[in-house]
């Protein structure tokens, strides 16, 4: 495992590489919000709510309670309303869902789609986060009935002993029971989650996960480690014994092996975190979209040239509705060079870099970006990429390694974010 120095060191060397400057970003909070004109975006819906707080999990969440998710519902159906009166002729390329259980609002979640539709034009796919522990037959037909497209199931492990670990409060027998009612909804895309090394999983055991999830219906597996938020005051919220952040070459050998028999199994690599059984089926992601909207308390919007984020508070967000008609608690602008280079990271993490892109409408060659010409060039030889004609390829060491970037380096600004925002409902500024 890197230590802190190290850390310290490569992120700040990283930072230089690619920005120019050693200078901390800042959110601060705004007077007014400007939005800046989008023609076509992702809407991301964060729910808080779940029914038990699993002790490793860092997001934003609330124990749920009615009173306070009728409230929510309001406040939410009342934002989504907000901001389709800011953006005209606007597309929606995809609706997700995250949380929190997001299914534990199911009945909400179908008062949500409908303002969503009757707001937006919406012209792709709605995913939905979701826990075995959660569903039924029933809500299960509710959402496939009112237009939920694709499905995730964080099952984690099949195996009993890692599910306690976990604090994860449902059985092998449930979690078989929900993928037979899942298979039988015939949703366009499912989407099963399991975690890798765990505390004291072995590789046996990791292939025993796999062999049961590469068995099932299931289009796509999404793999990742238990800690992806390593260093922060968030680890109150993980209050389990004897665990701490998996070694570096136990991380390394167990996502070479999932790597390795995925691809084996002619799984197709979707992300680096992601193989899906087809090529063609839709990718279920949440994390890459280039422009997206974000709804709810703690939903963060990226806008290219802007990004928000609203406050973390569920009563601070609902009020703030009847006050000002929106939520945003902390903004920061982003300059083209800073828009580019986030673009450039999500197309590391979809494994896959275009030569030319188009951001905001203007095309741009990867290889005329000075920082990205040279970072390119130190992957190649350290055979984490290979070039073809229209495309910069991950290979399997690269895709473990900007996995790993992401733990490390992009969490760890997150975090810091959210340390403050969870605590404070208006912070008046953030520096990272």
């Amino acid at each position: 495992m890197l230590n802190e120095p190290a850390i310290n060191f490569t992120t700040k060397a990283i930072r230089f590489l690619l920005t120019g400057s050693l200078s901390k970003f800042k959110f601060y909070q705004p007077q007014t919000v400007r939005f800046p004109d989008v023609k076509r975006t992702g809407i991301y819906v964060h729910v808080p709510f779940c029914e038990q707080l699993c002790p490793y999990c860092p997001y934003n969440r609330y124990p749920h309670n009615e009173a306070l998710e009728l409230e929510y519902i309001k406040a939410i159906k009342k934002e989504i309303y907000y901001y389709s009166k800011q953006f005209s002729d606007l597309e929606v390329e995809s609706v997700y869902f995250g949380g929190g259980t997001p299914t534990i609002v199911s009945e909400g979640l179908v008062d949500i789609i409908g303002e969503l539709r009757k707001d937006f034009n919406i012209i792709g796919p709605f995913c939905v986060e979701s826990n075995p522990a959660d569903l039924t037959f029933n809500k299960i037909s509710l959402l496939k009935e009112n237009g939920v497209d694709c499905i995730s199931l964080g099952i984690q492990s099949f195996n009993p002993k890692f599910l306690e670990l976990i604090g994860r409060k449902y059985s092998v027998e449930k979690i078989k029971e929900v993928l037979i009612w899942l298979e039988q909804a015939k949703f366009k895309t499912v989407n099963i989650d399991l975690m890798f090394a765990l505390p004291g999983q072995s590789i046996q055991d990791l292939k025993e996960d796999l062999d049961i999830a590469t068995s099932t219906f299931a289009d796509q597996i999404t793999a990742y480690p238990l800690f992806t938020f390593p260093y922060s005051s968030i680890g109150e919220y993980r209050k389990l014994k004897n665990v701490e952040m998996p070694k570096l070459s136990s991380r390394k050998k167990m996502y070479y092996f999932l790597y390795d028999y995925l691809i084996k199994k002619d799984y197709k690599r979707a992300s680096v975190w992601s193989f899906k059984k087809e090529a063609d089926t839709h990718r279920y992601s949440s994390v890459t979209r280039e422009r997206y909207i974000g709804f709810g308390p703690g939903a963060g919007s990226f806008y290219g040239s802007l990004f928000t984020l609203n406050t973390f508070s569920v009563p601070d967000y609902i009020s703030s509705f009847n006050k000002k008609g929106e939520a945003v608690a902390l903004q920061m602008s982003f300059s083209r060079r800073l828009s580019i280079l986030y673009d450039f990271y999500w197309r590391l993490y979809d494994t896959r870099i275009p030569k030319v892109r188009i951001v905001d409408g203007v095309n741009y060659r990867v290889a005329d970006i000075k920082a990205l010409k040279l970072f390119l060039i130190l992957a190649k030889a350290l055979d984490m990429v290979d070039e073809e004609e229209e495309a910069y390829i991950l290979t399997k060491k690269g895709t473990f390694w900007i996995h790993l970037l992401q733990n490390y380096f992009l969490l760890r600004y997150i975090n810091k974010i959210w340390s403050v925002a969870k605590c404070v409902p208006w912070p008046e500024s953030i520096e990272f």
